[in-house]
């Protein structure tokens, strides 16, 4: 019996022994399986916006949250903006972490993606507004958010702080320019308690409707700042002092120039400005007072008008292009006056004017002219001129046909004046011709050349084209002579002879040297037309850029107070060249310069750091390659 018990003994051993590496390896899996185990998130979206109450004119950030969509490509956002208001895309802000965690043994690994659209929200008038929904899509994923419901109020009219906005009354047309005045009065006592200051203008959000002439301030001017669509506007202003029934009012006086593009009647909500007044001050750990508690000081204008009208049909000349605006002048110059029937004259016609200079174009002056085209040859495809130093440039070539033709008559340029409200035509100067006949060379002339001022029989003899080629070579002129009587105009085919006058001519060098030549003055014209085909408005931005750069790279050698205020200059002179590169970074950056350079120990002597002009010329590379 016992040894029976050793025998199957042993049979168990022997199969634990078979069994235990296969529970191993599955234990192993089983291990590796749960380290691996990661959670995974549903995506979604949801909408958060800042903190009431809600004004009307007044900006409300809103943020779209998007959680748990892939890195890339970052998930695209579909919203439309409520009637009667504005939402305003104004950027995205992507981030991800990563974290793992291990409890009993279990190890688990979580990823979150996460997206932030950033929107700004205004409403023209009072009431209450859905925001959304907003639907955000990423490949075929997609997932839509509810709409949020927005109380906003309206604004009174507050005794303390006013705002007005003042145009024509009177109709304007399409082209004109028309100055908006903007007016912005609040108590002299608000001075050291106004923390901050939004300023909104309606007329100055529509860029479909109207072209925004912009000058904008210099180093050392006043400005004051409007909100728009596209960002922060700087306007250059004029800030006086004016009492009323024994209060005195600081007033903040700015203008801009729009240009209607289309007529119609155009209603307008009234400009508003919200005041940020502090009632309450603490004191930070450096003992310097700061705002603890402010008050809200909201204000509105009176809804306004402005009707664009059309130019009138009736009595409108056939040389009218387009020109709208009062004191036009015409002048037109010829680079030649001395011609054959048939050759080119350069013709420069220059229009000066108060008035739409981009949109003034050049009438048909075949028709509008008197350039009949029995007598003059003139370009009938519309020509584009150049604006510059407030004159628009037209450039074109006229061909004289008719040998009795004395001078290019006066042209006449029309445009309607939007102070007489009718159309004026200026005339420009006549310009003196002379005018020969073009000379014409037959077959006779070229073969024959039998006769000259001799004679028949007292000319030079010539050669029959079946002459020996030693006769002809001698009655040929020599080479640089460029004389073409006697010529051999008969075709060669001997390649013995071509060879032998080809290697006469310079040896293979002069040929060499020629197509060298020819061939540079080909890629070199092709460069200078290239240049001169840009568009002038690219070229300007462009030299406006290269001069910003040159500033951020100067104000590393200056006091940082001074270097700041550099920094800021270049890059909002960028900012306006390419209005819709404005950044949040940028945002920042050029709050702190504003801080440094205003503070009232001026930032010291030091001079910038390098990181400073390092992030200025990042932001710089990132506005012009957003413009390109």
């Amino acid at each position: 019996m016992s040894s029976l018990w050793k025998q199957m003994d042993s049979i168990g051993r022997c199969t634990r022994c078979l069994r235990w590496p296969r529970i191993a390896s599955a234990m192993a899996a089983c291990v590796a399986l749960v380290a691996l185990t990661t959670t995974a998130a549903a995506q979604k979206a949801h909408i958060q916006i800042s903190q009431g109450p809600y004004y009307q004119g007044e900006a409300v950030d809103v943020h779209l949250i998007v959680e748990d969509f892939e890195e890339d490509p970052t998930p695209e956002v579909e919203v439309v903006a409520p009637k009667g208001a504005r939402l305003d895309f104004t950027g995205v802000s992507p981030s991800t972490r990563s974290s793992i965690s291990i409890v009993n043994g279990r190890m688990t690994q979580t990823k979150e993606v996460r997206f932030v659209y950033q929107y700004r929200f205004v409403a023209g008038e009072a009431g209450r507004y859905a925001l959304g929904p907003f639907r955000v899509s990423q490949g075929g994923t997609s997932r839509t958010t509810g709409p949020v419901q927005v109380e906003i109020q309206a604004l009174g009219r507050s005794d303390r702080v006013r705002i007005k906005t003042t145009w024509p009354s009177d109709e304007v047309f399409p082209g004109q320019r028309i100055e908006v005045n903007l007016e912005w009065s609040f108590e002299a006592e608000l001075n050291d308690r106004m923390r901050d200051y939004r300023i909104e203008v309606p007329i100055f959000n529509r860029g479909d409707l109207f072209r925004y002439v912009d000058d904008p301030p210099q180093r050392g001017d006043r400005e004051v700042v409007v909100q728009t669509s596209a960002g922060p506007l700087s306007l250059r202003a004029d800030i006086t002092d004016r009492v009323e029934n024994g209060r005195r009012f600081n007033v903040v006086k700015a203008r801009r120039t729009l240009i209607p593009l289309k007529p119609g009647r155009f209603e307008f909500s009234g400009a508003t400005v919200m005041v940020e007044e502090v009632v309450r001050w603490r004191r930070d750990l450096f003992g310097q007072r700061t705002p603890q508690a402010v008050r809200k000081l909201p204000t509105i204008d009176e809804r306004r008008t402005l009707v664009v009208s059309d130019v009138p049909l009736a009595g409108r000349p056939e040389s009218y292009a387009g020109a709208i605006g009062r004191g036009f002048s015409f002048e037109v110059s010829a680079d030649r006056s001395v011609v054959q029937v048939g050759d080119p004259i350069g013709l420069t016609l220059v229009l000066r004017g108060d008035g739409n200079l981009d949109g003034a174009g050049l009438a048909d002056l075949s028709t509008s002219a008197g350039l009949s085209p029995e007598r003059f040859r003139v370009p009938t495809a519309p020509q584009a001129g150049v604006v510059k130093d407030g004159a628009k440039t037209f450039h074109l070539q006229l061909r004289v046909l008719d040998a009795g033709v004395r001078e290019i008559p006066p042209i006449p340029y029309s445009y309607f004046d939007t102070d007489k409200r009718e159309y004026v035509t200026v005339v420009s100067r006549p310009i003196a011709l002379s005018v020969r006949r073009a000379q014409v060379i037959t077959a006779d002339d070229v073969v024959s050349g039998a006769k000259d001022e001799e004679g028949e029989e007292g000319g030079p003899s010539h050669s029959p084209l079946g002459a020996t080629d030693e006769a002809q070579e001698r009655e040929q002129p020599a080479l640089g002579d460029f004389a073409l009587a006697g010529a051999n105009l008969s075709i060669v085919r001997d390649p013995a002879r071509l060879v032998a006058r080809g290697a006469n001519a310079g040896g293979g060098v002069l040929p060499a040297l020629l197509y060298g030549f020819s061939l540079a003055a080909v890629v070199g014209a092709f460069f200078f037309r290239r240049q001169r085909d840009l568009d002038p408005e690219v070229v300007v931005r462009q030299r406006g850029f290269a001069a910003a750069r040159k500033q951020i790279a100067k104000a590393a050698g200056e006091p940082r107070s001074r270097a700041m205020g550099q920094l800021a200059d270049a890059l909002r002179a960028m900012l306006r060249a390419a209005p819709g590169s404005q950044s949040a970074e940028l945002d920042a950056f050029l709050s702190e310069c504003d801080a440094v350079a205003y503070a009232p120990d001026g930032g010291g002597h030091a001079a910038v750091d390098r990181e400073t002009i390092d992030r200025a010329q990042a932001l710089a590379k990132a506005i012009e390659e957003g413009a390109s």
